[in-house]
């Protein structure tokens, strides 16, 4: 178990920036290019099947596929990940090279904290090419919980292999995230871009 130094990122709203409410949703174009739009999307399948995608119960391909199916597009099933996949993986790469160069000079470990299912952290992994750029990238579905519950950060921490709360800097998008986890004893931030990230990180550890 270690007390050193550890930082540890939200993924989107942090690292990738094409979630909800950023100036290039992924789903921009998802109308044209597909015939329904992501409100429509959310209410019937994010807000409903998906939250337990999310936790790791349900497989994604089986839950899209069932709300494909109808629409009539269950035979595009792995056109639309495909799809949905590369729009959602806009990366920031100055928050890469921020934490890159924290952990050269404290010898820190870094991690991700988020709300994710298995195989789009698979992509962002190895082919939007993250991997390399973290400890591990931990994640809601293979914890069994997701954020902002007690149980995620609780686990997540174990997981990670850190003994002291407070050896942790997490740095998140979502107030009830940041709360979350200071309940749990970790330092948190509420992310508001690069600089704010730089700002924090040019003092930790």
């Amino acid at each position: 178990m270690s007390s050193s130094p550890v930082l540890v990122l939200d993924i989107d709203g942090v690292v990738s920036l094409a979630q909800a409410g950023s100036a290039a949703p992924w789903y921009a174009r998802l109308q044209a290019d597909w015939g329904f739009d992501h409100e429509e999307m959310a209410r019937d399948f994010f807000r409903r099947d998906f939250l337990e995608v999310l936790r790791g119960r349900l497989d994604l391909y089986v839950a899209l596929h069932g709300w494909l199916e109808t629409k009539g597009m269950a035979d595009r099933l792995e056109e639309f990940i495909a799809y949905w996949f590369a729009k959602d993986a806009i990366i920031d790469r100055e928050v890469l090279a921020l934490a890159d160069a924290w952990r050269h000079r404290t010898g820190g470990r870094c991690f991700t904290a988020s709300n994710q299912e298995h195989h789009r952290i698979a992509y962002l992994r190895d082919q939007a090419g993250l991997g390399p750029h973290f400890d591990e990238i931990i994640y809601s579905a293979g914890l069994g919980v997701c954020k902002p519950d007690r149980v995620f950060f609780t686990n997540a921490q174990a997981r990670m292999g850190v003994t002291a709360a407070q050896a942790i800097l997490f740095v998140d998008d979502a107030a009830a995230n940041v709360d979350g986890a200071r309940a749990c004893g970790w330092r948190a931030m509420l992310y508001r871009g690069p600089e704010s990230l730089k700002r924090a990180l040019d003092s930790w550890g």
